[in-house]
């Protein structure tokens, strides 16, 4: 039980700190910003040799590195998107108005490239790592984008809080393609199946030697994670003061979701902004 409560604490870090570190990042100015996604992209590469040196090793370490290798691969994406630098085809806000599939069109177009990417290290990860004794790396980033691709659908379809007011300035053309106040019935089966993976996951822990243990764990606390951040699309909370910390002044600008937003569909802009250059 101590790995698996070491692992679980290990897990929750990571993924408050380094949430909080990439809104951090993005509330720089532009040259930092650009001078952060060139560091960001030396910790990709060497995140990448240490899945490769870890597959072969059955240790526990190994399931600590794998497992914050993937992550740092999943924060360049990440970055790289939340800078304007991969996105999509399409930066312009949608229109008021549109058809679903209109609106499905164009919003699959502003993440296209972001997308694509993600698919492209996600099996590069699991290349390095394929036959391998630990594949943590390759787990992690196929659960984190099994999640996100849920929460970026349900956010289209429909949710109580988008977080709209998250997004960086060049980026608030995003928030137009959004769906408040209006919770769209997917969320629940969507956050079911989080928690029933957490539950397998975990189950599986109890029953395995140190070292698998810790990579279910692992595995299970993303699981969860993915449930939380589901139920924070719904419920009236503002969750966004768990990193007030690397918000700074745009913390006071974020919407109070403990009353709920007016049905309306497409979520409006944060600020009448228009797209700028990306950083």
């Amino acid at each position: 039980m101590t790995a698996i409560a070491l692992a679980v604490a290990a897990t929750l870090f990571a993924w408050w700190f380094g949430t909080g570190a990439i809104f951090w990042l993005n509330g720089l100015a532009r040259r930092a910003r650009r001078w952060s996604v060139a560091a960001a992209s030396g910790l990709l590469a060497a995140a990448l040799a240490g899945i490769a040196a870890t597959a072969d090793r059955t240790t526990t370490g190994a399931a600590y590195l794998g497992f914050a290798c993937g992550l740092m691969v999943w924060a360049w994406v990440e970055l790289t998107f939340l800078t304007g630098l991969i996105t999509g085809p399409n930066r312009a806000p949608a229109a008021p108005g549109l058809a679903l599939a209109a609106r499905f069109r164009l919003a699959v177009g502003a993440i296209l490239w972001h997308e694509l990417t993600i698919l492209a290290l996600t099996a590069l990860v699991f290349a390095l790592s394929w036959g391998g004794a630990t594949m943590t790396g390759a787990w992690t980033m196929l659960m984190l984008w099994a999640m996100r691709s849920s929460a970026k659908v349900n956010i289209f379809l429909g949710v109580r809080n988008t977080y709209a007011g998250l997004l960086p300035e060049h980026m608030r053309y995003l928030a137009s393609h959004f769906s408040a106040g209006r919770v769209n019935p997917l969320v629940w089966p969507a956050l079911a199946a989080c928690l029933v993976a957490a539950a397998l996951l975990f189950a599986a822990a109890a029953g395995a030697g140190p070292a698998e243990a810790t990579a279910f764990a692992i595995l299970g606390t993303l699981a969860a994670l993915g449930a939380l951040e589901h139920a924070f699309l719904v419920l009236p909370v503002r969750s966004e003061a768990l990193w007030s910390w690397s918000l700074g002044g745009r913390a006071a600008q974020l919407p109070d979701h403990r009353h709920p937003p007016s049905p309306h569909r497409p979520t409006p802009l944060p600020r009448a902004v228009a797209p700028t250059e990306a950083a």
